[in-house]
């Protein structure tokens, strides 16, 4: 931790100059303090609960990476970072409270009561990309939001999605459909997945812990099937072969890597660290395979991240750095949850 520490504090001095212009006219929180994401869901939970060094491991394991590594849609064989440099791929994270506007928001597949009178920063935007998707905290009335093709119309003032998730932030954090649920408002369409996992969070870097696990998406396609604590699949592989990994696995890199000696880029040392703890799920399909990072462009900060796309890269896929942990492990079940 004492090296994380003095990395967060290389962050924090070397502050961004980016364009102010556009974008949420919310403030950010302040760099280094505690984020709302370090207080989504109870400290026990799935999300929150490091794995122990002798997690159990998938039998599949070394086939499963083989495939992330040279699969179709692979890239580089490595977990990138979207949103980087100029991408447009990351999500952006707004906290909403007293003052902002409220949306009833339309073009959902299911109602939320949430969604009636979702507060949204004024000026805000969805990523800037074919998802349209972003992450709205709003601790005052106790959850997070996740919404994916959301649109603004500024001639109506009015929200639009086709996708949406609320998950209560002091709860386990699992979507009722698990069965595990500690609260039946968690609930929507993303599978499973939740906003405040949904992307890395830049004050979380900054202050040097991310504390909890991360979704990331699989370039190579995925198995139309899911584990814990995954409810569905966006996948379209329809088979038996054990390479093709279904949504929800979990994977980590080895505790034996020693990440002070992989000559990372101080923020993606923190990832790095948030990825050897608390690993990360395959939580989507996608075009690569990569974890979201907090587009802090389409919130109209400009580009805050100084990490490359490609920072982690030299830990590919393969059984030298990465685990695949057994599917459906849960902290306190042996052998974990199918």
């Amino acid at each position: 931790m004492a090296t994380l520490m003095v990395v967060a504090a290389g962050l924090l001095a070397s502050d961004m100059t980016a364009d102010e212009s556009g974008g949420s006219t919310s403030t950010p929180s302040t760099p280094g303090t505690a984020h709302p994401s370090d207080r989504a869901f109870h400290a026990d939970s799935w999300w929150n609960t490091s794995l122990p060094a002798d997690v159990p491991l998938d039998p599949a394991g070394d086939l499963i990476l083989d495939y992330l590594r040279t699969g179709p849609e692979s890239g580089r064989g490595c977990l990138t970072l979207a949103g980087a440099g100029h991408s447009h791929w990351g999500q952006p994270v707004y906290d909403a409270g007293p003052g902002d506007p409220e949306y009833d928001v339309e073009g959902l597949p299911e109602p939320f009561a949430e969604l009636e009178r979702l507060r949204i920063p004024g000026g805000a935007e969805s990523g800037r990309n074919t998802d349209g998707n972003m992450t709205v905290y709003d601790r005052g009335k106790g959850y997070v939001v996740a919404l994916s093709g959301a649109q603004y119309d500024p001639d109506r003032d009015v929200w639009s999605a086709t996708g949406a998730t609320v998950t209560y932030l002091d709860s386990n954090g699992l979507h009722v459909d698990t069965g595990r649920s500690d609260d039946p408002r968690n609930r929507g369409t993303h599978r499973g997945n939740n906003g405040a996992t949904m992307a890395v969070e830049l004050d979380d870097v900054r202050a040097g812990d991310i504390g909890h696990v991360l979704k990331g998406s699989s370039g190579p396609e995925v198995a139309d099937r899911h584990v814990f604590p995954m409810v569905g699949s966006d996948g379209d592989y329809h088979g038996s072969d054990p390479a093709i990994p279904p949504q929800g696995l979990r994977l980590r890199i080895k505790p034996s890597v020693d990440l002070e000696e992989e000559d990372l880029d101080p923020e993606a040392l923190v990832i790095a660290h948030a990825l050897q703890d608390y690993g990360f799920y395959i939580g989507d399909s996608g075009g690569a395979t990569a974890l979201k990072l907090q587009n802090t462009r389409a919130e109209g900060r400009g580009q805050l991240w100084t990490v490359s796309a490609d920072d982690l890269c030299g830990m590919p896929f393969t059984s030298e750095y990465w685990d695949v942990v057994a599917e459906g492990y849960s902290p306190g079940r042996s052998g974990g949850d199918r």
